[in-house]
């Protein structure tokens, strides 16, 4: 089993062991954290001298940050060549596959369908088993989307560790499995944004950025959610370490571990 640390700032580079051989950077939630070029080559510059292989994970995106991220393509794969790229925006996707052919494209685990809300589990044990079975399972079963992926080159696909399980085989694909911060949703409209604000409590939208994000985490209880969920600027976290069992024979070849809420 092939073991990644996953980071998504330069200063987190704190976290690395020999423990790992492959390195996870970038952000995978929100454009406005898509990393500068100098922040990037720090951490190529990390990657060279530490022999490691290499993962950059990106967002969904604007337009504008399609061209930031497009940038960033040419830097990994003038410096490290044959290095993963994770996209969550099918946009990424297709500019991978038209211009950047010395990089591997990895589908995120945004694109994956499972079921993620914790509340599931309150009910899991009153519903029939072939219920069940489909909230344990995915769109990557789909023969029309392994075709796709197949097409487009992509051999690995993102997961995220969730509360039910999983009941299904990847087949021709391989598989990375994220411990312990699973994400539930994202949107655009960033919930932590002014929320140091007063007079802006009840707005919400897309306003200017201040990155409030690395300023403040929220943890939301209720009676009717068996874990805490951890707001993180646009997206919602939950935690979950336990590992899975017959994680192997789905087709998990990697774990990759989240030292801090990636975000």
């Amino acid at each position: 089993m092939e073991q990644a640390i996953f980071i998504s700032k330069v200063e987190n580079l704190k976290y690395f062991s020999p423990d790992f051989s492959r390195l996870y950077f970038g952000n995978e939630f929100c454009e406005h954290l898509i990393p500068s070029v100098a922040e990037l080559d720090q951490v190529l510059d990390f990657v060279s001298g530490n022999s490691l292989d290499f993962t950059f994970v990106t967002p969904y995106v604007t337009n504008n940050g399609l061209r930031r991220l497009e940038v960033l393509f040419q830097e990994v794969a003038q410096k490290r060549p044959n290095s993963e790229i994770v996209f969550n925006d099918y946009g990424v996707l297709r500019i991978l596959c038209n211009r950047y052919s010395e990089l591997e494209p990895v589908m995120g685990r945004l694109l994956n369908r499972m079921k993620r809300g914790p509340r599931l589990m309150v009910v899991m044990d009153k519903l029939p088993q072939t219920t069940v079975e489909y909230f344990r399972s995915s769109n990557l079963t789909l023969p029309v989307l392994t075709k796709f992926l197949n097409d487009k080159g992509v051999r690995r696909v993102e997961l995220d560790n969730v509360l039910q399980g999983f009941d299904f085989a990847l087949n021709d694909l391989s598989a990375s499995l994220y411990l312990p911060f699973a994400y539930v949703t994202t949107t655009r409209l960033c919930l932590t944004n002014s929320c140091d604000i007063p007079e802006r409590e009840e707005l919400i939208g897309i306003f200017p950025c201040q990155r409030e994000c690395q300023k403040y985490t929220f943890y939301l209880r209720s009676e009717i959610m068996p874990v805490i969920l951890i707001r993180k600027g646009n997206t919602i976290f939950f935690e979950n370490g336990a590992l899975p069992e017959g994680i192997e024979e789905m087709g998990i070849t990697r774990i990759v571990t989240e030292p801090e809420i990636p975000m």
